[in-house]
């Protein structure tokens, strides 16, 4: 039963040009990039050859169909997905608030930031450096104005400046050869080696792109970014520099009867296609193959297959026996902007999808009394105390050890809550959304794929753990 105010009716605004979708797209690569790139997936090339990169293909190309149907709802209502989701089973609000922070609260991207800036610098302990990037997370996010914008505007830089390194690394360090035994492995559907660790193999597959529930956060970008009824909604503004905006706890809809209003649609549809497919899912299956391919030319011929953070800093020492000091540090200093990237991105995921749930039940829906003593903060102040919050737990946790085993336990559950939440997307915008917006054929074939890819490897989860 839908205990939440009903949508409003209001017409969808106007779409900007297709050339200007270039925003969530690079914040979702910004994660692309990250430790799956820099860690899973080149230890488990490294450790078993090229021909896992299909899987990488098919990881990274669920979560374009993921990513493009949890905007379509996004376009639709200004809704992030948690508050549809309780339409339809009220519930829903405890299981995604406690999931997400059980997924993201571990700080194993600070962790191995902590060790890729040791050995650049090559002074200051792995605590030191690790608690100083969180306090740059922090120090960014209240400097700017409106936090998505804050944050897509440093992406705009991290991303393009980690990919020129990348190409220019790629250019020294590979032959043709390699780039064409990589690409026969890109299209061995299929094929998996025995003795891959399917835990290892499913984290990798889940961060090939976003992964878990960082898919979902995608509405809450799109929203924020004000993307078709998104702008309605209102902005998530620093209460200490920015100017507040009301910010609805619900979202609206519009008439698919008139034909200008489906015209945008389409529009807006071609905004997110191009902003997910050519910047996400392109871009960043390019990141994830230079990454991989150059892991595997390097430490394969000598033997070498490090673990967790390691990985990283072994190939910088190689390159820095070829090219010097230079080729070392200019490693380090991708593999940091890589990482940076995708810390400082899932904090803030994980701060919206906390303040989000919290605002929109304290506003509206069965669980009013509960969220009762919240009420009169905003979401604005939800999302700025939150990230203090989960900034400092972070530091706290940083005392554990490893970083890989933590990004494989977040990738594994990652994993089980992708089997949960892509049916219910493929629910959702079939049977809640307007006949003529609904997802082609195509898309709910995609989905339904992928849907049971999901289902498998949890099946494979389950049996490998009791066994």
């Amino acid at each position: 039963m839908d205990n939440y105010p009903p949508l409003q009716e209001r017409e969808l605004p106007k779409p900007p040009h297709w050339s200007k979708a270039l925003g969530v797209g690079i914040v979702v690569m910004g994660l692309a990039i990250g430790t799956g790139e820099l860690i899973l997936w080149p230890h488990l090339i490294t450790k078993h050859g090229l021909s896992l990169l299909w899987l990488a293909l098919v990881g990274i190309g669920c979560q374009y169909f993921i990513n493009r149907e949890v905007a379509r709802h996004e376009v639709a209502t200004g809704e992030g997905f948690f508050t549809t989701s309780a339409r339809i089973f009220k519930w829903s609000v405890f299981f995604w608030f406690f999931s997400a922070i059980i997924l993201y609260i571990w700080p194993g991207w600070a962790s191995a930031i902590g060790t890729t800036l040791g050995a650049l610098f090559g002074f200051g302990t792995h605590l030191f450096w690790s608690w100083t990037t969180l306090g740059l997370v922090l120090l960014l996010t209240f400097s700017g104005r409106i936090a998505y914008s804050m944050l897509e505007r440093s992406l705009k830089i991290l991303v393009p400046t980690f990919f020129v390194l990348l190409v220019v690394i790629s250019c020294f360090n590979l032959t043709w050869a390699d780039i064409s035994a990589a690409l026969r492995g890109t299209f061995a559907f299929g094929t998996i080696p025995e003795g891959v660790d399917i835990n290892v193999l499913l984290g990798a597959i889940v961060f090939a792109g976003a992964g878990g529930m960082l898919n979902l956060a995608v509405s809450l970008w799109y929203r924020d970014k004000q993307v078709g009824m998104g702008k309605y909604i209102g902005r998530i503004t620093n209460p200490i520099t920015g100017k507040s905006e009301a910010i609805s706890a619900t979202g609206y809809k519009f008439d698919t009867s008139k034909p200008e209003n489906m015209k945008r649609w389409r529009g807006w549809m071609r905004y997110v296609t191009i902003d997910q497919g050519i910047i996400f899912f392109f871009l960043g299956f390019i990141c994830l193959f230079l990454l991989s391919v150059n892991a595997y030319a390097v430490l394969t011929p000598k033997g070498l297959v490090p673990e967790g953070m390691q990985i990283a800093v072994v190939q910088a020492e190689i390159f820095g026996n070829i090219w010097g000091v230079v080729g070392y540090k200019l490693f380090l200093a991708m593999a940091f902007l890589m990482i940076f990237a995708v810390m400082w991105t899932v904090i803030d995921a994980l701060t919206r999808m906390v303040s989000d749930i919290i605002y929109t039940n304290a506003q509206a829906g069965p669980f009013v009394r509960l969220f009762a003593p919240l009420k009169k903060l905003s979401l604005s102040q939800l999302y700025y105390s939150s990230i203090v919050i989960i900034v400092a737990a972070g530091a706290l946790l940083l005392l554990l050890h490893q970083p890989l085993t933590l990004l494989v336990i977040s990738g594994v559950l990652s994993g089980l809550t992708m089997t949960i939440y892509t049916p219910f997307l493929i629910y959702i915008n079939n049977r809640h959304l307007p006949k003529a917006i609904r997802p082609s054929i195509l898309t709910n074939a995609a989905m339904l794929c992928i849907s049971l890819f999901y289902v498998y490897f949890a099946e494979r989860i389950i049996t490998s753990y009791f066994a």
